[in-house]
């Protein structure tokens, strides 16, 4: 009961919210930081492993493929956020067992998705890369890589369910460890897989999906049985209930359209940069890739902004709430502009792990990661945005910005610039720049009438979702 305590008063009581977000950030953003590996391990052994004729197709066969399994996990991502808001709303009220009940439908229903998930992506495989232009030898590596990965789906998605749990209750080490030994594994695996046996990017997915695999056990027990701070599931819990199930998915569905419209947006663009040539489409893979480990600390500050929402809206202390919110993002923007600036003078260094036997890629690489580096506090403010409108059940904002940022600015400009202005491909990069900046007047504007008020019905055993 400490441990409950401790971490309550952090999100509930403790002045220093600077302290707070920071301290419970932390581990969120190790654990993404360690989740973000899996990608960057497939790359690096590919990258390092396999033959120069066989190389570039392979580390595009990873990297384009990415948006397919975003598009996958976006029904687990969004129920996933929309349960960890309820878990936390209901926590700040005291109401620990309809937390529980929140916890164990969300269980059902992620490992339901990812059995559904993992037998789409295994039939439709060789459609989805044919119809994203991929040719020749990229098109046998891409789909060996998808469809064996598929089966990672139903560990992941169980593993959505965990981590919202324990999310929402303050435990943000847990999810942590696990992922610190779900990485361990892969590296061991995926070396094992693709030097001595010689399995290339198969040997690589492989890898991937026995360490989430190997872990599924571990959580499933934990979510049972838990410690007293944690929320802790029984069979009751888990049993159907409709209601519940409802409203879930009355929160849920903006968020998994919106990170399905997202990922099937970078779909579009990476079958659009597959135009543009291999060179390009490695350049940009790998940019994405240092970049999105860039952004792993203003994520995690996003992340536990939702839960510090979540449970002062549940406290009924809505000041408190939007203090966190300001300090967040000043949080964020800190970070930011912190790590952009220490990255920024070893981009050919941080490249040439992937492409140094590219020298085109690599070079396109360089350029496009200076974009990046430079544009980080923009994501950072975005990515706290995102986790109040998450954490105050404004899910609805959630998709608008997400969609709104590629389909209106992003994709559009892309189309122009290639089609209509002639422009190189480094006018990705430049699109890339003007959508994030409209995307952020955009969050402006909706979290000036984001409503912090509880989604749920804190007193009633029967409530439903409002």
């Amino acid at each position: 009961m400490q441990a409950t305590r401790s971490k309550q008063k952090l999100i509930l009581e403790n002045k220093n919210l600077y302290k707070s977000i920071l301290i419970l950030a932390l581990p969120i953003f190790l654990s993404n930081f360690m989740k973000a590996m899996n990608d960057f391990i497939d790359m690096y052994f590919v990258s390092n492993f396999l033959d120069d004729v066989s190389v570039g197709a392979g580390i595009a066969a990873i990297s384009v493929t990415g948006p397919i399994f975003s598009i996958s996990q976006a029904l687990a991502g969004g129920m996933m956020i929309a349960g960890a808001a309820m878990m936390a709303q209901f926590l700040g009220a005291q109401r620990k067992d309809r937390a529980a009940k929140v916890a164990g439908q969300l269980l059902r229903l992620c490992i339901f998705a990812g059995l559904l998930m993992n037998a789409l992506l295994f039939l439709l495989a060789p459609s989805i890369v044919r119809w994203m232009g991929a040719t020749g030898l990229q098109v046998e590596l891409m789909v060996d890589y998808v469809r064996i990965r598929s089966f990672e789906m139903i560990p992941l998605f169980a593993f959505y369910a965990f981590q919202a749990s324990r999310t929402a209750s303050g435990d943000t080490v847990s999810p942590f460890l696990l992922n610190i030994t779900m990485i361990a594994v892969n590296i061991f695996l995926t070396w094992v897989f693709i030097g001595p046996l010689g399995w290339g990017v198969f040997g690589a997915g492989l890898g991937t999906m026995l360490a989430n695999l190997i872990i599924m056990p571990i959580f499933i027990i934990m979510m049972f049985k838990g410690r007293d701070h944690h929320v802790v599931i029984t069979m009751s819990d888990v049993t159907k209930d409709n209601q519940e199930i409802r409203r879930i998915f009355k929160l849920a569905w903006p968020v998994s359209v919106s990170q399905a419209l997202t990922s099937l947006g970078f779909l579009f663009i990476n079958a659009f940069i597959l135009s543009y040539g291999e060179a390009t489409v490695d350049a940009f893979s790998v940019g994405n890739r240092i970049n999105s480990l860039a952004l792993m600390p203003s994520m995690g500050i996003g992340g536990i902004t939702a839960t510090f929402v979540g449970q002062n809206i549940g406290a009924g202390n809505e000041k408190r709430a939007r203090e966190s919110v300001k300090v967040a993002i000043i949080l964020a923007v800190t970070v930011s502009v912190i790590g952009g600036a220490c990255l920024l003078p070893f981009r050919w260094e941080l490249g040439s792990i992937f492409l140094k036997r590219v020298p085109e890629a690599l070079s396109l690489s360089v350029e496009y990661m200076f974009f990046l580096m430079t544009n980080l506090s923009i994501m950072g403010i975005f990515q706290v945005f995102m986790g109040s409108y998450q954490g105050s059940g404004e899910t609805k904002f959630s998709l608008i910005i997400a969609t709104l940022r590629l389909w209106l600015f992003r994709i559009p400009l892309i189309l122009i610039f290639k089609n209509v202005l002639m422009l190189p491909p480094s006018s990705l990069w430049y699109a890339m720049v003007i959508s994030n900046f409209g995307a952020l007047y955009i969050g402006v504007v909706l979290y000036s009438r984001c409503k912090f008020q509880p989604k749920v019905r804190l007193k009633s055993v029967t409530a439903d979702a409002t």
